[in-house]
């Protein structure tokens, strides 16, 4: 590989030097040339050029900032190859290996970024500074190396460190130079290689320490007025049009309007995969699930490595009635980086499963699993009730349900009524199906419970075996 390193820098010569450092010592020696584009700093970087032949200094008359410095860069590049990098970071020695081997693997893959331990994203590592030294850096490649997935499809990549290809650079455009200082060049130059049909991938065996918003500080920049002020120019550029605007409406949360842009805007850029996941979001939330699928199956056969899409295909699957939806989110769970509530997610689809064909002590140690990692929710502690109250553990289901009705899941309350009944406690029982009631007078099930127990305390002396066919409830109807 022979690769060009672009590094913008303005001030921050040491952090700069070290950044440099952590490249010379790169395994299997991939670089051609380090440009480092000092944007008018008035500190030593440009001395740095002495450090090795490989480093370049290209100094700039004003501040370009740093999609205008990549740019300067871009075009003086040799390589075949290019990372784009900031100033404030230090390289794991195989990380230009690692992110060659990902952009590499499929010709469609246009970008490929590291994790790493700030930065925005699924790319997101909780390691704090934990790597900033050499030792634990080359520590932490060598445990990705061994254990993570190659690479991972994202919607989005930062531009904290990305690894192109010259001629798709050449082709796509570099950075839109409007942006300033930075914050969303990166958004603008991923939507512009997706609407090409490339893929963004990241690498999640390459490592990359990152400091952290260290040329804003010596900015005097407020990072997050200037992020909101780059997200409003990000906006006002792409609401021109429909892909920008599907792109928008998603950040919003609105998955009917992004389905209608994405739609129209398969027609200008057919090759966008990110129309068919806006897509199958929105039939997803209109619980269609054949759509659903047949979208997922379009983008998925464009982006295989997309962890939410997997994720939501298994869902999906599963909902529908195809068991092997489990198979794939168990997969997707073992051989992906999936993020703390994804796992949460993946991991109840599973418990549920197990609880419908009836493997209850399965199901009640998957509840407790994605219990111990989201312990106020109290649809889930409803459910570890339920596997008990399934093998008539009565008493071991009650303080699962007082919890769930104490974190707020009202339909915990007939269920703790069923229990009460069962263990001859009719009058707290009668008081905990008059709470469901009051808390949700038009679910059926709590109104039936009701009912029920009413029916049967006229009926029948009370007693453990004066029990009326109620019915134990998970959802809300």
């Amino acid at each position: 590989m022979q690769c060009t390193v672009v590094i913008p820098c303005h001030r921050g010569a040491e952090l700069t030097r070290e950044c440099v450092q952590s490249l010379l010592a790169q395994d299997g020696a991939p670089i051609l040339e380090i440009l480092l584009v000092d944007n008018a700093g008035d500190d030593e970087t440009a001395a740095l050029a002495d450090a090795s032949p490989l480093v370049r200094v290209l100094r700039q008359p004003h501040n370009l900032g740093f999609a205008g410095g990549v740019n300067a860069g871009l075009r003086e590049a040799r390589g075949e190859f290019v990372l784009v990098l900031n100033n404030d970071t230090r390289a794991a020695p195989n990380l230009l290996v690692a992110l060659h081997s990902a952009l590499t693997s499929d010709a469609a893959i246009g970008a490929a970024g590291p994790v790493s331990n700030h930065v925005k994203g699924e790319a997101l590592l909780r390691i704090g500074d934990q790597a900033r030294d050499d030792e634990n850096r080359r520590r932490l490649a060598a445990t990705l190396s061994e254990c993570a997935p190659l690479l991972q499809d994202v919607d989005t990549l930062s531009g904290l460190c990305l690894l192109m290809r010259r001629e798709t650079i050449e082709r796509i455009g570099g950075f839109d130079e409007r942006y300033g200082h930075g914050n969303y060049e990166d958004d603008d130059l991923s939507l512009r290689l997706r609407l090409a049909g490339h893929r963004l991938v990241i690498a999640r065996r390459a490592f990359l320490h990152h400091e952290g918003h260290a040329t804003f500080r010596a900015l005097g920049l407020d990072i997050k007025t200037e992020i909101e002020r780059r997200l409003q120019q990000f906006a006002a550029k792409w609401r021109r049009h429909p892909a920008g605007r599907a792109v928008l409406a998603a950040m919003h949360h609105d998955a009917a309007v992004a389905a209608d842009e994405a739609r129209a805007a398969q027609a200008l850029a057919p090759q966008w995969p990110d129309a068919w996941l806006h897509l199958a979001r929105a039939a997803a939330a209109r619980n269609d699930a054949a759509q659903t699928h047949r979208l997922l199956a379009a983008f998925l056969h464009r982006c295989p490595e997309h962890v939410e899409a997997r994720l939501l295909l298994g869902t999906t699957m599963l909902r529908g009635g195809d068991q092997r939806g489990a198979a794939l989110l168990a997969d997707t769970a073992a051989r992906h980086w999936i993020s703390d509530d994804q796992q949460v997610a993946c991991t109840e689809q599973l418990a549920q499963l197990a609880y419908s064909r009836g493997a209850l002590d399965e199901a009640e140690e998957q509840f407790r699993q994605a219990l111990e990692r989201r312990p106020t929710r109290g649809d889930l502690h409803n459910w570890v009730g339920l596997c008990l109250l399934a093998r008539q553990r009565y008493r071991d289901a009650l303080p699962c349900f007082t919890a769930a009705a104490e974190h707020g899941h009202a339909l915990a309350h007939t269920n703790l009524g069923i229990c009460l009944r069962a263990l001859g406690e009719t009058d707290r029982a009668q008081a905990e199906f008059e709470r469901a009631v009051v808390l949700l007078p038009h679910d059926p099930v709590a109104r039936a419970n009701y009912e029920l127990d009413a029916a049967a305390r006229a009926a029948a002396p009370t007693g453990p075996g004066a029990r009326a066919a109620l019915t134990s409830s998970a959802t809300i109807s």
